[in-house]
């Protein structure tokens, strides 16, 4: 199956990889897709990347009403049309390494797979301070459940089984019962709250995604962006994405005190004294990757 004439087929490799690397992007965004695609040569992954006049809302606010360019319409027309392994990837990505972890998940048969905040033991966010010197505490999820899924979902492997084009119906039914919801919420609804009986899933590590605020992360698949804040638009499902009895508060592994001050260009940990002001503690404990294009 073809995907429809509005996906202007940009840059496509089969050989490389079991699994399809597959993106989208609008005009505005081809330098990010001509990085993306610099990236993936490097490895010689297998890719395919779109050019499309739009992309759905519940991606961007600036985005159309058109489910076509939604991410669920767009993977399951390139599960059909590749007839193997799709990793959907933001076009906003940069592959850092190897992605050996991917290989050995569909080797595996896993169905479906993406970065899931509840099933990692440490995901203590940090963020800089004006002048990216020094990095602060910003954000953490303490919830932990192997079976209820919150995504970040800038990475994501599909393989075209009928547990996957079953997920793949209920989160784009949530899109459609949920406008101006955004699509990692969506995804945690159709995951969550229904059966998905039969699906194999695997969750990846945040090396896979690597936002900016894991700055002790190495990454394999990157963001260096900071993501821009969105207010306003979106409207988040909150705790009714979730079945509460299957979630668990715990404490969570930290990198770091979340009382610290971290000096990257030092290599110290700083810590409050007494009177409140920062004194050095230390060198930093772990290394740390920081953001860059």
């Amino acid at each position: 199956m073809a995907l429809p004439e509005r996906y202007r087929l940009w840059r496509k490799r089969e050989d490389g990889t079991d699994f399809m690397v597959c993106a989208m992007f609008t005009p505005d965004y081809r330098h990010f897709a001509e990085r993306l695609l610099r990236s993936l040569d490097r490895f010689s992954i297998s890719h395919a990347l779109y050019e499309v006049p739009q992309i759905y809302h519940s991606i961007s606010p600036k985005g159309g009403t058109d489910p076509e360019f939604s991410k669920p319409h767009f993977i399951r027309n390139l599960l059909q049309q590749f007839q193997r392994p799709i990793l959907y990837s933001d076009a906003d990505l940069i592959f850092r390494k190897q992605p050996d972890l991917l290989t050995s998940l569909c080797k595996d048969g896993c169905d479906f797979a993406t970065y899931n905040w509840l099933a990692d033991a440490m995901n203590d966010a940090w963020r800089p301070e004006p002048g990216a010197r020094l990095w602060k505490f910003y954000f953490r999820v303490d919830l932990m459940s192997d079976t209820q899924l919150m995504a970040s979902g800038g990475v994501q492997l599909w393989q075209g089984t009928e547990p996957a084009f079953g997920l793949l119906d209920r989160w784009e039914r949530a899109l459609h019962n949920h406008p101006r919801t955004e699509d990692d919420h969506c995804l945690d609804t159709a995951y969550n709250l229904s059966d998905h009986t039969g699906l194999k899933p695997g969750w990846l590590t945040k090396d896979y995604v690597r936002l900016p605020f894991w700055i002790y992360a190495d990454p394999v698949i990157d963001h260096p962006e900071f993501p821009t804040p969105i207010t306003g638009y979106f409207r988040p499902l909150g705790s009714k994405r979730f079945v509460h009895a299957e979630l668990k508060r715990t404490p969570k592994i930290q990198p770091f005190p979340r009382d610290a001050t971290l000096d990257v260009e030092a290599g110290l940990m700083l810590l409050p004294d007494e009177a409140g002001a920062l004194v050095p503690a230390g060198p930093l404990p772990r290394p740390l990757y920081l953001p860059h294009d």
